[in-house]
């Protein structure tokens, strides 16, 4: 099975588990009840993505926005069901909506860690792009891996934007570890 067959199985599973999903009384944002995938983008809206970015994306993430642009609702934070109100933000993050949002994190990021795509490019790592909450995709790298970024809290995720998907809709973490000495050793400056 393709990429692009991948993304349109998870989408399509996605969307059924969606369908009468509860919220849990917790902190955190969450999937709303009956969230869909907005459409996927053309290659001329992902080459303008890329224009409006600066970069050029991995092949996979051209192939993931092909199928999902983020959802049609955002995630919701219920605080606990504390008196605190709601809040919403996007999930997984779309064009053109999430842009600037997608800059900032990574802005965020680059600030806590004291870098840019300069002296990325000069040490030879990973550019970085949010897919999921703070979950990033490491774009230079063989694979794709995600890690989890909080400021300069940093973790390695998951091997690949499958699995992350696999672990953050479905619940599946597997063995999410079995690569991950092989995987971190190439992203030393980010760990």
């Amino acid at each position: 099975m393709d990429e692009i067959d991948k993304f349109k199985k998870i989408k399509e599973q996605s969307e059924k588990r969606w369908e009468h999903i509860t919220l849990d009384s917790c902190y955190g944002f969450q999937i709303q009840e009956g969230s869909k995938w907005k459409e996927g983008l053309t290659d001329s809206q992902i080459n303008s993505f890329e224009e409006e970015m600066g970069f050029s994306f991995s092949e996979t993430l051209r192939n993931y926005y092909k199928v999902m642009n983020g959802l049609d609702k955002p995630g919701i934070n219920v605080y606990g069901y504390s008196d605190v109100p709601f809040a919403y933000q996007p999930k997984f993050y779309s064009y053109p909506d999430d842009v600037g949002l997608i800059k900032e994190y990574i802005n965020w990021i680059f600030d806590a860690n004291n870098t840019n795509y300069d002296k990325l490019k000069e040490i030879g790592a990973s550019r970085i792009f949010p897919i999921y909450g703070h979950r990033f995709m490491l774009l230079d790298t063989p694979g794709n891996p995600i890690l989890s970024m909080h400021g300069d809290d940093i973790i390695y995720w998951s091997r690949d934007i499958f699995q992350l998907l696999d672990i953050d809709i479905f619940n599946k973490s597997g063995d999410r570890m079995k690569d991950a000495d092989e995987i971190i050793n190439k992203i030393e400056f980010w760990l």
